[in-house]
């Protein structure tokens, strides 16, 4: 598949580096500087901004299979789908949002979206204190959003349990939902959300004894 992400934050950084070695991936980002994040990439980056359609047809769109907008602003990320799906026809468009109350307007324009504020709300809402090892929460044909909670992680920092097969996105302490850096130390009772793809999840389980 041809695939365009738009924003190279940590999370479309991370989602570039999961689907290059499968994929044709093109990341488009307004600051150059971003893409240092991509680190060892196999795909293309473009500097310009997503909302500018000529930046979109220099990253190949109108030959793209999927568009994925998730840069941190909602409102770019909607319009950006919008252009997707209504000017360039592409089928498979998935967007970042962090308001829940844009969902609504996204499902009646008929955009698909992750609501990363709706995942942690229902993660609180379920009971985090439950000991619960690894838990499936949003899956496609590709990736999968895990939930884990190891004791082996106890003590250790987010770069020393950093995988290839697993890239860690967020953790939730004490019913607080925490965006960790690389040297954030993980404690007690800490659940932690990644991403990694769907078809190494038994490989994910004997990595980390879950």
């Amino acid at each position: 598949m041809y695939i365009i992400i738009i924003g190279c934050g940590k999370i479309g950084a991370y989602l570039a580096k999961l689907l290059d070695k499968d994929h044709n991936v093109v990341v488009v980002d307004k600051e150059e500087k971003s893409f240092e994040k991509l680190g060892d990439f196999n795909g293309s980056a473009f500097v310009g901004d997503g909302l500018d359609i000529d930046v979109l047809k220099e990253a190949g769109i109108e030959k793209a299979d999927a568009i994925a907008a998730v840069t941190s602003n909602d409102n770019a990320n909607i319009v950006i789908g919008q252009i997707a799906k209504k000017k360039f026809n592409i089928s498979k468009v998935i967007i970042r949002i962090s308001d829940p109350e844009k969902e609504e307007i996204c499902k009646y324009l008929g955009i698909e979206t992750i609501n990363t504020t709706s995942i942690i709300a229902s993660l609180l809402k379920d009971g985090l204190s439950k000991k619960v090892a690894i838990k499936y929460l949003i899956e496609n044909e590709d990736l999968t959003i895990v939930e884990i909670n190891s004791e082996i992680f106890i003590n250790k920092k987010i770069k020393e349990i950093k995988r290839e097969e697993l890239i860690t996105i967020a953790l939730i302490r004490n019913d607080k939902s925490i965006i960790p850096d690389d040297n954030f130390v993980i404690e007690k009772g800490d659940i932690i959300i990644g991403i990694t793809k769907k078809n190494i999840l038994n490989k994910l389980k004997g990595i980390f004894k879950l």
